[in-house]
């Protein structure tokens, strides 16, 4: 299974990654579902590509948080608890790389769909069970370690990063919006330092890719940094008076049709 990526395709592969990279969805479930249903094996430079765009709307949405961060004394604690909080997914991503890496099961379409379930369900049950009373500032060393193991989990498609991260900081008393822009600071470095880990491989020839124009591309990568800085401004807007059902519907919906198609022959 393969085919050359088209200009119009690398539009909504950028859109895919864009939108759910940030939004509690799942960006690598979404992904492995889209190149599945254009008949495409994966293409780890072009992917990886993708992720420079989405990098490149977290940097920009919260370069000021990140100024204040760097060089505000009083900012020092959270920035400690944000690098804190990365260390275990640095870990458990350098571990399991080789099984990600050699598990069919993580390209599964039938298995991303079943965790996307999972792990909506999961959030749902945060959203209702947390107490949502506590703003990012309030963020101790042990939230912020319980925060970064369940960012560990996202390695698993379907799981989410954003949504495991929200999950786990719901479950710890944080509001909405505070679990998520927590969330996103702290996906920031361990997004820069994945970029970095994949990209080193690829310049070293290690990893298997194909080639993809260089216009198609730059087309892939603007679609997701454009639509990655929109979802960001979003999902923050929409949690200060909304709940995560509407995301855990769409996980669902996305599950069912995709274990439907399968089940038919059809993906």
């Amino acid at each position: 299974m393969s085919a050359e990526i088209t200009w119009w395709e690398s539009a909504v592969l950028g859109l895919v990654p864009g939108l759910t990279e940030f939004i509690p969805v799942s960006s690598s479930a979404h992904l492995n579902i889209v190149h599945r249903v254009f008949g495409q094996d994966r293409n780890l430079t072009f992917d990886v590509m993708l992720q420079v765009g989405t990098t490149a709307a977290l940097v920009w949405y919260f370069r000021h948080d990140w100024k204040a961060l760097l060089t505000d004394a009083s900012q020092k604690k959270l920035r400690n608890l944000i690098f804190l909080g990365c260390v275990p997914a640095v870990v458990f991503g350098v571990l399991l790389k080789p099984l990600q890496e050699r598990a069919l099961i993580f390209t599964d379409v039938k298995f991303n769909a079943i965790m996307l379930i999972v792990a909506g369900l999961l959030l749902l049950a945060a959203d209702r069970l947390g107490r949502k009373e506590r703003e990012v500032e309030s963020v101790t060393t042990k939230d912020a370690l319980w925060v970064g193991f369940s960012q560990a989990l996202a390695l698993v498609p379907g799981v989410s990063r954003s949504g495991s991260t929200m999950t786990m900081g719901m479950l710890l008393g944080l509001t909405r919006e505070s679990a998520a822009r927590f969330s996103f600071l702290m996906s920031l470095p361990i997004t820069l330092g994945a970029v970095l880990y994949e990209a080193k491989d690829l310049l070293r020839g290690e990893e298997a890719v194909s080639p993809t124009p260089w216009l198609v591309m730059v087309v892939g990568v603007l679609t997701a940094a454009i639509s990655g800085f929109w979802a960001i401004s979003f999902l923050l807007n929409f949690l200060k008076q909304r709940d995560v059902m509407p995301f855990v519907i769409w996980r669902v919906f996305v599950a069912v049709v995709v274990l439907g198609l399968v089940a038919a022959g059809k993906l």
